[in-house]
C-alpha cells in the first residue's frame, strides 16, 4: 500500500508517484488517494537525507507541475486535503489516529510540491498551479457556460491557508496530532518562503500578498493567539514510534547515503556549535516552529511606504492584553485583539532566551505591545528574564552578531524605565554559574548588568569593532547611571579598567595618526620605484582615514563614559556609591592625559572637583598609613560634606531605542535566515537571494 518502496532510491519508479505526476486525471474521489496516503513516514531529519529525497523525487515534481494544467492532479491533491481537514478536529476528539495520520501524509506531499514550486518558478506561475483545472472540468465548463461567468475558476490557495489555520487554531495538540500541527506550520512557512528567493526585503509578490491578505482580522487574532499559546505551552515532541503503523514500508534514509552532497550553510554564524547542529538537525518543537511562523507573519512589510498599512497579524500582536487585566476601556481605545495569560508568557520567555527566536520574539513584544512591556517591567522577579539576556552578551564569542544585537536592544528598552533602573540595584542575585570572571558575593542584578555591558564593550573593541554595538551598550549604562546605588567594588573596578583601556588605546591611535600625517613610517623600507611609491601613498592615505575613524569612535566612547560618571557622581547617587569614589581616586591619574583635550573639558570639571575634595580629606589623615576599610569610612563621612553646589549640572542622560526608518531591511532577512537554519526544512541555498550564506 502507499509508497511501498523498499528503499528511497526506488521512489523514482514508484507506481503511485508516477500516476500522480502522469498525464491521466485523478479526481479527488478516486480510491487511489487512500492507497497513496497509506504510508508511514519519517520525514528527513538531516540535510543529506532531504537532498537525497528531493533528488529522487525531482522528476516526479517536474512532471506533476508540467501536467497539472491539463490533469489538475495537484489541485485534486489539495481538494483531498481540504475535504479531510474539515473533520480533523472531530477525528482528534474521537481518537481517530488513522484519519489524522493520512491527513499528515497528504500535507507532507503538498509541502514537498510547494517547496519545489517556490524554488523553481515565479509567484505568478505558482498561483496558476493552485487554480489549474483538468481538461475534463474545463470541457464541462464550456458545455454549461460556466466558463463565461467564471464560476468554474477557483484558486485553492485561500482555502489551503484557511485550512492550515483551522488545524493550528482548533485541533487539540495530542501525541498523535503533534506532527500534524508541525506539518501545517511547515507548509505555511514553505508557502511564504518565496520571500527568501527575492533580493528585496520589501518584495511584494502576488503570491505572498494573496497569503497575507486572505485572512480576516478575527481569524488573524485567533491565529496569532494560537501560535503564542503553543509557545507558552512548550510541549515536547512525541516519542519515536508514536506514528500509527499503516503496514507500508517506512521511508527512512540513512544520513550517510548522501553525505558530502551538500555543505551545511548558515547565515552570519560565528559559532561552531550551530554549524554542527545544522548538520545533525535536531527537530524543532512545536513552540519553536510556531515562533518562526509568527515572526515571519509580523515582519511582512506593507507596499505603501508613505501610508503603511499594518497586516492583521501585526495588529493582533500589538493589541492583545493580559487575561486578568482590567476590562474597562476608554471610549476611544480600540478593543484588544485577544486576551492571553501574560504570567505564563513571561515564564516561557524566561526559560527560552537561549534561542534566537525567543529573543527576537521578546523584542517585538516589548517594542510593539505596551501592555506586555508594562507587565514585564512590573515583575518583581525580572532577574529571571534579565539574567538569560546577560548570558547571551557574556557568551558573545559563541553567538552570532544578530543575537547579540537583539539581546542588547532588549536590555536598552528595559533601561528606558526608571523603576527598572532602581529595582535592579535592590535585587540581590545568587551566584551565576556562567559568570566565571570572578566569584561575586553580595552583588545585585544592577552590578551584573554593568559587568556584562563593560565586558561586551571590551569584546567589541578587540573583535567586532562595531560602533552601533558600542552606542547601545553605553546608552543602556547611561540610562541606569542616575540610579546607580551601592555598586559592588568589582563593578566599579571594571568601569575604570575599561576607561583605562580606552585611554591607552586612544593615546596609541592618536600617536599613529600623528606619525602618518607627519610622514613618519618605519614599517617599510624606502621605495624607489614610482609605481610602488604611489601604491604606498594610497595605503598611507587609507591608514590615515582608518586611524582617524577609529580615533573618532574612541573619543565618542570616552566622552560617553565621562558623562555616565558625571550622571552618577553629581546626583543623589554620589552618597550611595562609596566604592565608585574609591575606584575613582585609585585611578585618578588616568584622567590627566585628557585635561588638554578640547572635547573633554566640561565633563572633566566635576570629576576634578570630586577628586580634589576627597584627596584633600584623605591627605589630612595621612592616607598612606590607612587601611582600605578606614579609607572607605573617610569617604563615606566626607560625602555628607561635599559642596554639591560646586558641581556643574548636566541634562539627565536618557536614551530611547528608535526603530530604523526601514526596519524590514534588517528584520526580514534576519527572520528568514532563522527559518533557513532552524526550521528543519532544507532549502536549496542556490535559490536564496534575500541574505548572504556563509559556508
Amino acid at each position: 500500500m502507499g509508497l511501498s518502496s523498499s528503499t528511497v532510491a526506488q521512489l523514482a519508479d514508484n507506481e503511485q508517484l508516477k500516476r500522480l505526476s502522469g498525464k491521466v486525471t485523478i479526481t479527488e474521489n478516486d480510491p487511489f488517494w487512500n492507497q497513496m496516503l497509506s504510508f508511514t513516514l519519517h520525514a528527513p531529519k538531516t540535510r543529506s537525507e532531504q537532498v537525497q529525497l528531493e533528488e529522487i523525487t525531482d522528476s516526479h515534481c517536474k512532471a506533476l507541475v508540467e501536467n497539472n494544467q491539463h490533469t489538475g492532479n495537484f489541485t485534486a491533491l489539495l481538494k483531498v486535503f481540504l475535504s479531510r481537514s474539515k473533520e480533523l478536529k472531530s477525528s482528534a476528539e474521537c481518537d481517530d489516529r488513522i484519519f489524522t495520520w493520512q491527513a499528515h501524509n497528504v500535507l507532507f506531499i503538498i509541502r514537498h510540491v510547494c517547496k519545489f514550486l517556490a524554488e523553481n518558478m515565479s509567484e505568478e506561475n505558482m498561483l496558476e498551479q493552485f487554480e489549474a483545472r483538468s481538461l475534463q472540468d474545463r470541457q464541462k465548463d464550456l458545455e454549461s457556460g460556466a466558463v463565461l461567468s467564471g464560476a468554474g475558476s477557483i484558486n485553492y490557495l485561500d482555502q489551503l491557508i484557511e485550512a492550515l489555520q483551522e488545524i493550528i487554531i482548533e485541533v487539540p495538540v495530542l501525541e498523535f496530532t503533534y506532527n500534524l500541527h508541525m506539518e501545517a506550520m511547515t507548509v505555511f512557512l514553505v508557502l511564504l518562503s518565496v520571500q527568501m528567493f527575492s533580493p528585496s526585503p520589501s518584495h511584494h509578490g502576488v503570491f505572498t500578498n494573496r497569503i497575507m491578505n486572505c485572512t480576516s482580522g478575527e481569524r488573524g487574532n485567533k491565529f496569532i493567539k494560537a501560535l503564542l499559546q503553543h509557545y507558552i505551552e512548550q510541549k515536547p515532541p512525541p516519542k519515536d514510534g508514536s506514528e500509527p503503523q499503516g503496514g507500508s514500508i517506512v521511508i527512512g534514509v540513512a544520513s550517510a547515503v548522501a553525505s558530502g552532497l551538500w555543505n551545511v550553510v548558515t547565515l552570519g554564524r560565528g559559532q561552531k556549535n550551530d554549524a554542527n547542529n545544522a548538520q545533525q538537525s535536531t527537530t524543532p518543537t512545536l513552540s519553536q516552529k510556531g515562533s518562526l511562523l509568527l515572526l515571519v507573519l509580523v515582519n511582512y512589510s506593507t507596499e505603501n511606504k508613505n501610508t503603511p498599512q499594518k497586516t492583521v497579524y501585526q495588529i493582533a500582536l500589538e493589541k492583545f492584553r493580559h487575561l486578568q487585566g482590567s476590562t474597562a476601556m476608554s471610549p476611544t481605545s480600540a478593543p484588544p485583539s485577544f486576551h492571553l495569560n501574560l504570567s505564563r508568557l513571561f515564564q516561557a520567555l524566561c526559560a527560552t532566551q537561549y534561542q534566537e527566536t525567543s529573543t527576537l520574539l521578546l523584542y517585538f513584544l516589548l517594542h510593539k505591545n505596551p501592555e506586555v512591556r508594562a507587565f514585564i517591567l512590573s515583575k518583581t522577579d525580572i532577574d529571571k528574564l534579565v539574567v538569560p539576556i546577560l548570558k547571551i552578551l557574556y557568551s558573545a564569542p559563541e553567538q552570532n552578531s544578530h543575537h547579540i544585537y537583539m539581546a542588547l536592544i532588549v536590555l536598552l528598552i528595559l533601561t528606558e524605565d526608571d523603576h527598572f533602573n532602581q529595582s535592579v540595584h535592590e535585587l540581590k542575585i545568587k551566584t551565576v554559574d556562567w559568570y566565571t570572571d570572578r566569584l561575586l558575593h553580595d552583588a545585585t542584578l544592577g552590578d551584573l548588568i554593568i559587568l556584562v555591558i563593560v565586558r561586551t564593550i571590551q569584546f567589541n573593541m578587540s573583535r567586532m569593532r562595531d560602533r552601533y554595538l558600542h552606542t547601545n551598550c553605553l546608552a543602556a549604562l547611561a540610562n541606569m547611571s542616575a540610579h546607580f546605588k551601592s555598586l559592588h567594588s568589582y563593578a566599579c573596578q571594571r568601569i575604570f579598567s575599561l576607561f583605562t583601556l580606552l585611554a591607552k588605546k586612544q593615546r596609541k591611535v592618536a600617536e599613529k595618526l600623528t606619525a602618518r600625517r607627519n610622514g613618519e613610517d618605519t614599517s617599510h623600507d624606502a621605495i624607489s620605484d614610482t609605481h610602488n611609491a604611489i601604491g604606498q601613498m594610497n595605503l598611507d592615505m587609507e591608514s590615515q582615514q582608518d586611524y582617524a575613524a577609529e580615533l573618532s569612535v574612541l573619543v565618542e566612547v570616552i566622552r560617553m563614559l565621562l558623562e555616565i560618571l558625571n550622571s552618577c557622581l553629581t546626583g543623589n547617587g554620589l552618597r550611595h556609591n562609596a566604592n565608585l569614589v574609591y575606584a575613582l581616586l585609585h585611578r585618578k591619574e588616568v584622567f590627566l592625559q585628557f585635561h588638554n583635550h578640547p572635547g573633554f573639558q566640561d565633563v572633566l570639571q566635576n570629576i576634578d572637583t570630586i577628586v580634589q575634595f576627597f584627596t584633600s580629606r584623605l591627605d589630612k589623615l595621612h592616607q598612606e598609613s590607612m587601611t582600605i576599610e578606614e579609607v572607605h569610612e573617610v569617604i563615606k563621612d566626607a560625602m555628607l560634606h561635599l559642596p554639591s553646589h560646586h558641581l556643574k549640572k548636566f541634562p539627565e542622560l536618557k536614551f530611547r531605542y528608535v526603530e530604523e526608518e526601514s526596519p524590514e531591511e534588517f528584520f526580514v532577512p534576519y527572520v528568514w535566515s532563522l527559518v533557513f537554519n532552524k526550521s528543519n526544512v532544507f532549502w536549496n541555498p542556490g535559490c536564496v537571494q534575500l541574505f548572504t550564506l556563509d559556508s
